[in-house]
């Protein structure tokens, strides 16, 4: 309740528009709080380093902001080198980093592995490790033209195991300090706000709170004579952010490729401990408890069904007996071929046991690499539909459309309540089964301009309705 009273109370640096920069409608600060605190948390992890001969660890913490619906996180580059009493490390030692979680306001614990760090900009790339589904994510804005005296929003969220409280900050550009103008000098702008976001009145990112690398060790400064704490464009970092997250999904979907002739077979299933093992009267030692078949999967068309309990494989027990050992077990299924045929043993209650002979496909596209695509006009981005997407909203496997991955809350799309994980099926009289069907869609929209633009979409078994009112004019002003 204090933080709603903060945001209700917090008087925000008026706004300047350049003529470049598209018109926006600025959202109120409860709003404003609402839309972003789930892209925002703080970053807890452990420095481990060399220091006077001695192995030294230190654990610390920072901030960082979803960047994306794949679970990629933008963070400060200060986490790379640790200080301590007397100053930084000699030497410019680099220290290996570790144990990285990430604390949501919302009570979300999610842990990471650090993906890219550029020592230019200060910046780093991390990626969350073990999320469900699609993640909470800011939207980034790209040729926002800073104006001497325009203002912005900052914001922090520090879990209560830190003591420290949420901050709301209104920025304000002091002074442009490079050109192009993508480096600024900001008022109302502390270091406790380093490596924050910089939105604009709409709830976009528009830049990062950042400062400028010193040490000789810590990377080439962004502008030779200036040092401290500054805004950095996001036309600044963004050819990094872009090359990274390529490079990053690249070496994942290389790393599904090695796997992309991996066996999948189609189940979803839960360790046999020895206690679940004595309840259902099969034999110990392991194994997997069927949960849910997979419809159209190997394991179906082998009639497998939900409660079998699966204990051999090729003639080796299954030495599944706590949730820790089904990676064990995952890692050696994907070792299996697409085409090749496996034999499960099925125990039955009393101790009966069948042969399940299972041939092995590939495995289906999941959400992490699903294809997407933005729409700037009605700011939003949407994905492909993938299997995972139907098994969580429990649709036919037929089901057409687009999955919306991402909508601005002050755009036409937000301001007519939609909202990511929506499926679209159809905008206007204009059918949508597909991405390329849907940028088809919404190119006739904008060559036709109606005042009202109707999407039709799924969620789950539900079917609604969401009516757009764009301003045409927003698009005919810019230039």
């Amino acid at each position: 309740m204090r933080l709603l009273v903060l945001l209700l109370v917090l008087t925000l640096p008026s706004v300047g528009h350049a003529r470049k920069n598209k018109k926006v409608k600025e959202l109120p600060a409860p709003v404003f709080y609402e839309t972003v605190s789930p892209t925002i948390g703080t970053i807890e992890f452990v420095q481990e380093y060399l220091a006077g001969g001695q192995k030294q660890q230190q654990r610390t913490y920072t901030d960082g902001v979803v960047i994306s619906a794949d679970g990629y996180v933008l963070v400060s580059g200060k986490i790379r080198f640790p200080q301590r009493s007397g100053g930084r490390l000699a030497g410019g030692s680099r220290p290996e980093l570790s144990k990285f979680r990430m604390f949501f306001a919302d009570g979300r614990r999610l842990s990471l592995e650090p993906v890219d760090f550029n020592d230019d900009l200060n910046l780093g790339l991390l990626r969350i490790t073990d999320a469900e589904g699609d993640l909470p994510h800011v939207t980034f804005r790209s040729g926002w033209t800073a104006e001497v005296g325009a203002g912005l929003r900052s914001m922090t969220l520090y879990t209560e195991e830190y003591g420290r409280k949420p901050v709301l900050e209104g920025a304000m550009v002091n002074a442009i300090l490079e050109t192009p103008q993508d480096v600024w000098s900001l008022s109302g702008v502390g270091t406790n706000l380093l490596g924050a976001p910089l939105w604009d009145p709409a709830g976009k990112v528009v830049g990062v709170v950042a400062q400028v690398p010193m040490s000789p060790w810590a990377g080439r400064q962004v502008r030779p004579d200036l040092s401290g704490t500054v805004g950095l464009a996001y036309d600044r970092f963004e050819p990094w952010l872009t090359e990274a997250l390529d490079n990053a999904r690249k070496a994942s979907t290389e790393t599904t490729d090695e796997n992309a002739n991996a066996g999948w077979f189609g189940v979803m299933f839960q360790h046999l401990d020895e206690d679940l093992a004595k309840h259902l009267k099969v034999s110990d030692g392991g194994g997997i408890v069927v949960s849910r078949v997979i419809p159209g999967s190997p394991a179906e068309a082998a009639g497998v069904q939900p409660l079998d309990i699966l204990v051999e494989l090729n003639g080796e027990r299954i030495a599944v007996v706590k949730d820790s050992d089904t990676t064990t077990f995952m890692t050696t299924i994907r070792t299996f071929k697409p085409g090749e045929t496996v034999t499960f043993v099925k125990e039955a209650p009393g101790g009966e046991r069948t042969d399940v002979p299972i041939t092995f496909i590939q495995a289906p596209k999941s959400v992490l690499h699903a294809e997407r695509r933005s729409n700037e006009e009605f700011e939003l981005t949407v994905r492909e539909i993938t299997l995972d997407t139907l098994l969580g909203q429990r649709l036919p496997a037929d089901t057409p459309g687009v999955v919306l991955d991402g909508v601005t809350r002050a755009g036409w799309a937000g301001l007519a309540g939609m909202q990511p994980g929506y499926i679209v099926s159809r905008v206007n009289d204009h059918e949508v089964t597909d991405l390329d069907s849907f940028d088809a869609a919404l190119a006739a929209i904008l060559e036709e301009k109606p005042e009202k633009v109707l999407f039709f979409v799924r969620f789950r078994r539900d079917t609604r309705f969401f009516v757009a009112e764009p301003d045409w004019t927003e698009i005919d002003s810019t230039p």
